[in-house]
């Protein structure tokens, strides 16, 4: 569906000159059996049906003087504005070797950990591009019904939203940049990486590095706000501001003691100046604070913790590549600790047809499972997208989490993770795939000492009527 608004090819001194006329017209309705009523000068056709009831014909009339005065107040600029819905459809069915994320030995008697699964789920996208904004917001509801597990059926829903406000803030001061960004998700699904292959880009809600928790319903919602303010032609001061939650629902499979989630919100602050060196090339100072506020799933007081990072920041970027690095220190409270961080993360095109993404991250994060307050993350992803010919992609991703938790940082929680995916466009609207997922996970913690693999393969069908 497609919406467009310009100004009309008439101009607006035209409409007002034959305003007159057109009341003139209506006013004659009220004396007036059912007619049709032509008012060339508009270059229209009007049918109306009289209801012999003049004080419609006033509300009219009044409606048409209002609309015409709005018209004439407004600045005589070209608007365009366009709308566009894109519904889709998903159908997916796997074999998971550990729908609990747990060992089996953790497990509750008679809980059987293997099971076919299926989702059928459906979503809209709305794509809107006006002179102001670009946006783009995704409602997505999924269904996902297991074979053994009956009685872990659940429903699942995300929103996504990005809204690009730059041309709104160029009006107001040359080359000011503003975005928004919105994910909201519930689901019993406990995600531990962001990747989800070398040709999408995810944003980082602050949580999931590497940290994979036991399956348990949990509410995730990230609001990220960021801004440019250019002060010179190569000097800019940068900034933003992160909303992050994290709610958590009841361990499913079996309560084992020692074993808990932490809800968690968390309030980060950022921003620094940037100055571009060449056209592709800027460094950047960088100030990162995260206020964050945790109690226990079950119940319990609130705690909080105070994690502030500076450094600086070398970016290059490139028609086919963008590497981005950086480097500082951070400091965890209450821990009193303090260590070294950065980033690297590297995007390029090998080719025509080959995608190629490469990230390493050691940060200080929130620790929810098993553990609140901070954890150090070391984190690294990797993942190429090559097209074997039009219509056929493959995928793959592999990434590692090493998480160190506090006081004592030899306790730590390990995660390997590698997934594949083969798409084939087979029409226009409709893509097929098979997909492959391995997972080990290592858990070496004050509370509780445990290990588990698990293998996931199936296929999907998406269509998406563009």
């Amino acid at each position: 569906m497609t919406e467009s608004c310009r100004t009309p090819e008439k101009p607006l001194a035209f409409v007002s000159q034959n305003l007159m006329q057109v009341v003139r017209r209506l006013a004659r309705l009220c004396h007036e059996p059912p007619c049709v009523i032509a008012i060339p000068e508009l270059g229209v056709s009007v049918t109306l049906i009289w209801l012999r009831k003049c004080v419609e014909i006033g509300r009219l009339l009044r409606f048409v003087v209002a609309a015409v005065l709005i018209c004439e107040a407004l600045p005589a600029l070209p608007v365009h504005a366009e709308t566009t819905i894109v519904p889709s459809a998903t159908v997916r069915s796997w074999y998971d070797t550990n729908v609990f994320r747990r060992p089996k030995q953790l497990l509750a008697p008679g809980v059987q950990p293997e099971d076919f699964a299926a989702t059928v789920g459906a979503g809209l996208d709305l794509l809107h591009k006006s002179r102001d904004m670009e946006a783009d917001v995704k409602v997505m509801g999924f269904y996902t019904a297991y074979v053994e597990n009956t009685d872990r059926s659940f429903f699942e829903t995300r929103l996504k939203a990005h809204v690009g406000l730059d041309p709104w803030a160029d009006r107001y001061i040359r080359g000011a940049r503003l975005s928004i960004r919105e994910n909201l998700r519930f689901t019993p699904e406990q995600e531990s990486f962001l990747g989800a292959g070398a040709r999408e880009i995810r944003a980082d809600d602050g949580l999931a590095v590497g940290v994979q928790g036991f399956r348990a319903t949990q509410i995730r919602n990230t609001t990220d706000i960021q801004a440019s303010y250019p002060v010179s032609r190569d000097f800019s001061v940068e900034g933003g501001y992160t909303f992050g939650l994290r709610s958590i629902g009841r361990v499913q499979g079996g309560d084992i003691p020692g074993v808990t989630f932490f809800d968690t919100m968390s309030h980060t602050w950022y921003g620094g100046p940037r100055y571009k060196l060449t056209r592709n090339d800027s460094v950047a100072a960088l100030y990162r604070q995260s206020f964050i506020t945790q109690s226990r799933s079950e119940g319990g007081r609130n705690f909080n913790t105070n994690i502030i990072t500076l450094g600086g920041e070398y970016t290059k970027d490139f028609q086919e590549w963008t590497v981005a690095v950086q480097a500082g220190v951070t400091f965890l409270e209450p821990a009193g600790r303090t260590f070294p961080s950065g980033s690297l993360q590297v995007s390029t095109k090998l080719d025509r047809d080959t995608v190629l993404r490469l990230a390493l991250l050691r940060e200080g994060r929130p620790s929810y499972f098993l553990q609140g307050g901070a954890t150090i993350s070391n984190m690294a992803t990797a993942g190429i997208s090559h097209k074997i010919y039009e219509r056929l992609i493959l995928d793959g991703t592999v990434g590692y989490a090493y998480n160190q938790l506090f006081p004592d940082t030899d306790r730590t929680l390990q995660n390997l993770i590698a997934q594949s995916r083969l798409a084939y466009k087979l029409t226009r609207t409709i893509t097929g795939e098979i997909f492959y997922l391995y997972q080990h996970v290592d858990s070496d913690s004050s509370s509780i000492q445990f290990q588990f693999s698990r293998n996931q393969v199936g296929f999907m069908l998406t269509a998406e009527w563009k």
